[in-house]
This record gives C-alpha cells, sequence and structure tokens, in this order.
C-alpha cells in the first residue's frame, strides 16, 4: 500500500537588508532539517521570475515532497520541533507577508502526448 503523497508550499520574503541571512539560513538550515528530521522525500527553492496573475508579493517558493499516512501529524510534529526550540530559528524572514499550506494530489499528473 503506498502513502498518500503530499506538497507542502511555502511563499516567503526575507527582512529588508536580510536577504543573505536568509538564504543562508533557508538554504543551509531549514530545507535540510525539515527534510531529514521529518523523513520528508525532498525540497527545492525557486526564485520568482514573473508575476502572472494575483497580488502575492513574496518572491521565494519552497516545495516540499511528502509522503504520509497522516498528514496532520506530520504538521503536528514540525510545530511541536518548532516549539521545543529543535529546528535552526531565523528572524531574517518576514513572517507577516509567508505563506505556507499543505496540498495533496487531484487527478493525474498530465503529460505530453505521444
Amino acid at each position: 500500500m503506498t502513502m498518500a503523497r503530499y506538497k507542502l508550499i511555502a511563499l516567503t520574503t526575507p527582512q529588508p537588508g536580510r536577504e543573505d541571512d536568509y538564504h543562508d539560513w533557508y538554504d543551509n538550515n531549514h530545507l535540510p532539517e525539515l527534510v531529514n528530521k521529518f523523513g520528508m522525500n525532498g525540497a527545492q527553492r525557486y526564485d520568482l521570475v514573473a508575476r502572472l496573475v494575483g497580488s502575492d508579493s513574496n518572491p521565494y517558493l519552497a516545495i516540499y515532497d511528502i509522503e504520509t499516512d497522516d498528514p496532520m501529524a506530520l504538521l503536528g510534529a514540525i510545530g511541536k520541533a518548532t516549539a521545543a526550540g529543535e529546528l535552526t530559528p531565523s528572524d531574517a524572514q518576514d513572517m507577516a507577508t509567508c505563506y505556507t499550506a499543505l496540498f495533496t494530489e487531484r487527478g493525474e499528473r498530465v503529460v505530453p502526448a505521444d
């Protein structure tokens, strides 16, 4: 039996003047800690290239690949680890603008026709 697959997405912005600190923390602490501590399949960050529709101002996206039978338990474990100080904190991220959400697959992946 395969576990359900999820994407945890985070849209984020660094504090003004803290871009280097933010990228260093995100790349060298945050992504590796979440992936390794919580058994995620991987994670990757992206830079905004063009805003097509909408008004979200966050220029950075992180996508975490997750397989689990209990996504709420995983999110709870991340929350507990954060509260317990088990994850490296950073004040370089603008928490007032960030957006984080968990999605599950809906339908089959569409690929080019032969």
